[in-house]
Formats: C-alpha cells, sequence, structure tokens
C-alpha cells in the first residue's frame, strides 16, 4: 500500500487520533533504521550500528540492524518492540516532519494518512476541542524537533569519518542453524587507521566528542550474532 501524507492541519485533522495499541507494527518489514550518534550506546548494546553509502552521492549514513536480510526485522513482533531500547526514528509515528512544498528549505509537520494507526474513534487525539494542540502531540513534535537536530549533528560526525578515512567496508560472518552466512553492503570504521591517526586528529575527534560514539559502533559489532541467535531460536520454535 502507498504512503497517504498529508500536512497536519488542526481544520482537517480536527478529529483525528492516534491508536498506539501497536506503535511499531509499520516497521515490521525495515531491517535498518537511521539512528543518531546520541543514542549510539544504548543502541549498540542491543543491534549492530553500521555505515551504509550511497552511491549516487557518496555520502554515508550510520544505521541501526534490526535484521539479517531485507525485510527482516527481528526486533518487531505482533507490532511490539522486542527489545529494551527503542531507536528514537521510531517514536513518532505516523507524525512525520516533510518538506514544505510552499518554503523552500522548511519543515513541517505531516501526518501518514493511510496508517492504520490514523482514526476517529480511539487513540490520542491530535488536537483539543478549542482546536489548540494536544499535550500528545506538542510532545511528539518535541521529540520531532530534537531528532531533527541531532540528525544534522549525526551527518557532521559521519562526514568527519569519511573526510578522515576511516570508513571500510566489511562482510559480516555469523553462524545460522550452524551454517555461516555473510552479510555484505557495510561499512565500518578502521580499526587499524582509527588507531594509526596523528595525536592532533585524535585529540579533534575527542574535543568534538565523537570518540565515545565511534568506540559504541565498534562494540555494538558484537551484537551481530545476537540477531543470528534471534534467527536460529525462532527456527527451533518452529521446528
Amino acid at each position: 500500500m502507498s504512503l497517504q501524507i498529508a500536512p497536519l492541519q488542526k481544520e482537517k485533522h480536527a478529529q483525528t487520533k492516534i491508536n498506539t495499541a501497536s506503535p511499531f507494527a509499520f516497521a515490521q518489514e525495515q531491517h535498518i533504521l537511521p539512528v543518531v550518534v546520541q543514542e549510539f550506546v544504548r543502541i549498540g548494546a542491543e543491534m549492530p550500528i553500521v555505515f551504509i553509502k550511497d552511491a549516487a552521492s557518496d555520502r554515508f549514513d550510520v544505521v541501526a540492524m534490526l535484521g539479517l536480510q531485507t525485510g527482516e526485522n527481528l526486533m518487531v513482533a505482533d507490532g511490539k518492540w522486542q527489545g529494551f531500547y527503542v531507536p528514537k526514528v521510531l517514536w513518532n509515528h505516523p507524525l512525520i516532519l516533510a518538506d514544505d512544498p510552499g518554503k523552500e528549505g522548511q519543515l513541517l509537520v505531516a501526518l501518514v494518512e493511510s496508517s492504520p494507526m490514523v482514526n476517529t474513534e480511539t487513540g490520542h487525539p491530535l488536537f483539543n476541542e478549542d482546536g489548540s494542540e494536544s499535550d500528545f502531540l506538542k510532545a511528539r513534535v518535541e521529540i520531532m524537533r530534537e531528532f531533527f537536530q541531532q540528525s544534522q549533528t549525526t551527518r557532521i560526525f559521519n562526514k568527519a569519518l569519511a573526510d578522515l578515512d576511516l570508513l571500510v567496508p566489511q562482510t559480516l560472518t555469523i553462524k545460522l542453524e550452524g551454517k555461516p552466512r555473510e552479510i555484505t553492503g557495510i561499512y565500518i570504521v578502521d580499526e587499524k587507521k582509527l588507531n594509526s591517526l596523528s595525536d592532533e586528529q585524535l585529540l579533534d575527534l575527542n574535543k568534538r566528542g565523537m570518540m565515545p560514539a565511534i568506540y559504541a559502533h565498534l562494540m555494538s559489532l558484537q551484537q551481530v550474532q545476537r540477531l543470528g541467535d534471534r534467527v536460529n531460536k525462532a527456527a527451533a520454535v518452529a521446528a
């Protein structure tokens, strides 16, 4: 089903409610999600954090792996999150920030109207009876604003690593049902290159607060097998 997205308007959406009974069902088939550096430590305790490269722009983005293949999300079942920490990008659906077609470079709050979470009967109202924004909407907008700002910081982080030539392609190998499987198409920080940086370069990264995120990323790679264990467990139950 194609997404139907519309700018949020109090006249049009006065009666709209968001049912959060199954808040993550929309992400059931997403095997990767964009993340921000501010959440690396918490995400890295449960999921691998890796970099992917846009072939058209050569830009690197950083994502959390939720599955081992396209269309597989091992962290969502029956619309519920199966881990402890929920990545920030998932918090606000079906509300999103979208480009304002009338104002270049500006963003506006939009609603994924085609989402099953959107209705007029049950859930959290977006607007109060007097037309003012509900506390639910205000809280979601603030979270989106914060996430956007942190995304800008994360882009700077990604570019800094790329400029230092620290990101290298990597093949990860895990065991699934006793057999090895290779995961390709990802990039990680090369520890040897990191350790060979000059004192000045390392000091700069440290002053910019980037070193903790780098180490959190490297430590998170140990979680790849944890995803594999989820696959193995599901296969054992099915058998």
